[in-house]
Parts: C-alpha cells; structure tokens; sequence
C-alpha cells in the first residue's frame, strides 16, 4: 500500500473502480511526493473489508467512507482531496456532498476518471439496472466488455463465486447513482464549488461521447478541466505515471499558491473552464 505521510500539507483519498480494492492505488504515495497523504479507500466487501458484506445502497456505502475518513483525523484539520476511476469516481462525488454536509467543509478538489457524468447517466434511460439478479453470463460479458479482468478467470467458476457478489452489488450502486443525484437536484442541494478534473481515456468507450465527461462541469460551480490519457478504461493503470503527474500538477497550486478570492470569483463568473 501507498506510504503514509503523517506530516503532509494535503490527504488524498482514493476510491477504486467496480470490483477493485485500494491495491489499485499502491504506490502512488511515494509518487505523489511527502507533501501528499494518499490515502485509498476500501469498500465494505472489497480488498482489506472483503469479510464485510458488500454495500447494496448508497446511503450505507457513504456511511461506512465517511467512518473510514473520520478515522483517519477530524476532516477539518487536514485539507483533503478526491480522486475515483470509474465508479469510484461516483462514489467520491458523493462522498464530497456528505462531508459538506456532516462537517460543512468540501474536499479542495474532485478528480474523476474514465466515467460517464451523473446528467448523462440519467439521460441514458437504456442502462441496464438489473444486475442483483440478472444471469452470471450476462455478468462475464459486461465484464469482458470492460476489460481489464482475465479471460482465465472470467472462465474459473470459483474466482466467480468469489466475485460476483460484490460486482453485483456495484454494477448496481452505479446503474442507480444518477436517480440518487436527481433527489439532490430536487432538495436544491448546491453542486459543490471545488475545482472538478474529468480524466477520460483515448481508447475507452467512456471517451467516445464527449459529454460523458464534459458533463461532469454541471457537478460544481468552480473550475472545470479535461484531460485525455492513452489507454482503454483502465487507464489508470497503464497511464498511471501521467495521470499522477496530472493529480499533482493539479493540487499543488491549491495548497501552496491559493488563487486571491478575486481571481477565484472572477473564474467562476467566466463559467466552466476546459482546457486538453
């Protein structure tokens, strides 16, 4: 697992794609540099949590991340920052509106990868919703169609035993994200104000439609950026250097060179920014 920093400027917590655990991220803290805490996250069922069940609703999965944060130091001692591929990147935007709300404090900045927007999952009104109980060959294909999992053991019969409870679990937590995001439309919940990063992938079927990641501008009223990284969806991995050049590019001005509020104000009055 990544080194841990104890006297770091900023905490970095990571949150991994369907199916994944923290492993994902091992490494990234000595990369990073001291100045960062990275610091990824484990779902119920996942990874270090495996013996737990896995988290069916959102509500119960927030909870057991914001247990895991807290534990790591009260939020408002040590800015922090979010980064999630795939469906991690859903679960650190929700994560982002519940420490607003439990500790009134936003994370400085949300990095989000190789994910379909919330707006654009809602529009979306063919995406497939029924994987608690839908077939486990229907469930290997959507896996193959993923990539990133091993012909040999989409094909072990015990390795998916072993599995599938918990992808199931998160294929739906993530079929129902954006009817979760719509309640909070409706409450008038304010989209967050810290900068969003969209990280999209050149060969990744998430990157074929630009608004997939284009509309992740509509998640906060700040700054707004997209990146594209060679790979398929599972970029982080293969582009893995780059992107934590990126993540780090992109935090170190918002510890050490906070813009005056005049400059912040004035980039917000502009709207969304976009830059590749």
């Amino acid at each position: 697992m990544s080194a841990r920093h104890d006297g770091a400027a900023l905490t970095l917590y990571c949150l991994p794609y369907a199916g994944g655990n923290a492993a994902t991220y091992r490494g990234w803290g000595e990369t990073l540099g001291p100045w960062i805490d990275c610091v990824p996250l484990d779902l119920p069922g996942h990874g270090r949590l495996r013996a737990l069940p896995a988290c069916r609703d959102w509500p119960g999965l927030i909870e057991a991340l914001l247990d895991a944060v807290e534990a790591n130091g009260p939020p408002r001692t040590r800015p922090c920052a979010l980064f999630g591929h795939s469906m991690g990147a859903l679960v650190a935007l929700e994560l982002a509106h519940a420490l607003r709300e439990r500790h009134g404090c936003e994370p400085l900045w949300l990095g989000v990868a190789a994910c379909v927007a919330p707006r654009e999952r809602e529009l979306d009104e063919a995406r497939p919703t029924h994987w608690l109980d839908c077939s486990t060959a229907e469930m290997v294909a959507e896996l193959r169609r993923l990539g990133g999992t091993a012909e040999e053991l989409l094909a072990d019969a015990e390795f998916l035993d072993l599995a599938l409870p918990a992808l199931r679990a998160d294929f739906h937590l993530c079929a129902t994200q954006a009817r979760r995001a719509r309640s909070r439309e409706t409450r008038r919940e304010p989209p967050l104000s810290c900068p969003v990063w969209a990280f999209g992938g050149t060969n990744d079927s998430v990157s074929e439609r630009n608004e997939n990641l284009s509309a992740w501008c509509h998640e906060t009223a700040g700054v707004f950026r997209q990146r594209t990284l060679e790979g398929g969806h599972f970029f982080v991995e293969t582009a893995r250097a780059r992107l934590i050049r990126e993540i780090a590019a992109a935090l170190e001005p918002l510890v050490f060179a906070a813009p005056p509020r005049a400059a912040l104000a004035a980039s917000r009055a502009r709207g969304p920014l976009y830059s590749d």
